[in-house]
C-alpha cells in the first residue's frame, strides 16, 4: 500500500513537471507560429491580389451581417485590399466541398470583379485527379475572368476547362471563386471593396 502511494505521487509529480514544461514551450512557440502564419497569409494575399499593397481584415460583425443577408456560406475570412488609399478588391478564404472533402481556397477579386489570383490552401482530393486543382495550369485559367458574370466549367457552358475525371473538384473551385466574386459585389454595395 505504501509503495503504491509512493509510486502514485512520483507519477503525479512527473506528470505535473511534464505538463508545466509543455505549457511553457507552447507559450514561447505559439507566438512564433502565429507570426509565421500571419506572414504566410500576407504573402499569399499579395499573390492572389497583386494590385493591392495593404490588406485590412473586415470585422467579424460586418462579415456576419453580409453572410446573413446574402446566405454566403463557407467564407472564413475577408480582407480589403488597398493601394495608394484606393480600394483594389478583396481577398477571401473560403471552404467549398469537393469530391474528397473540404477545399480551402484563397481568392483575390479586384474592384472590377475580376479574379486576380487563386491559391488552394488545403484539400483532400484524389491524388492525380482532383488534386490537380493545385496546379498552375488549372488555377491560371481564372485570372482576369469574372467581370462579365459568374464563371462555369466548360462542361456547364463556361470557359474554365475542368480537370479530366475531376469535374466535381473543378466545379467546387469555380463555386468558391464565384462566391468570393459575389461577396466582393455585396461588400461593394455596402460601401466596401468591389463596385
Amino acid at each position: 500500500m505504501r509503495d503504491t502511494l509512493k509510486l502514485g505521487l512520483v507519477l503525479m509529480l512527473i506528470c505535473a513537471v511534464s505538463a508545466g514544461s509543455l505549457s511553457y514551450v507552447y507559450g514561447i512557440t505559439s507566438k512564433i507560429i502565429d507570426e509565421r502564419k500571419a506572414l504566410e497569409v500576407a504573402r499569399a494575399m499579395a499573390v492572389v491580389l497583386p494590385s493591392a499593397q495593404d490588406f485590412e481584415k473586415i470585422s467579424e460583425d460586418q462579415l456576419a451581417y453580409v453572410k446573413a443577408e446574402t446566405g454566403f456560406s463557407g467564407v472564413e475570412e475577408v480582407y480589403r485590399g488597398e493601394a495608394d488609399g484606393e480600394a483594389r478588391g478583396i481577398v477571401a478564404k473560403i471552404l467549398t466541398s469537393g469530391y474528397g472533402g473540404k477545399i480551402a481556397l484563397l481568392v483575390g477579386v479586384n474592384s472590377d470583379l475580376e479574379v486576380e489570383g487563386l491559391q488552394v490552401l488545403s484539400h483532400t482530393e484524389t491524388p492525380g485527379l482532383g488534386a490537380e486543382i493545385t496546379k498552375p495550369a488549372f488555377q491560371s485559367q481564372f485570372a482576369g475572368k469574372g467581370s462579365s458574370g459568374p464563371l462555369a466549367v466548360n462542361k456547364d457552358g463556361g470557359e474554365i476547362v475542368a480537370i479530366s475525371s475531376a469535374t466535381i473538384s473543378s466545379r467546387a473551385v469555380v463555386k468558391g471563386v464565384n462566391t468570393v466574386r459575389d461577396l466582393a459585389l455585396a461588400l461593394g454595395a455596402a460601401g466596401g471593396a468591389g463596385r
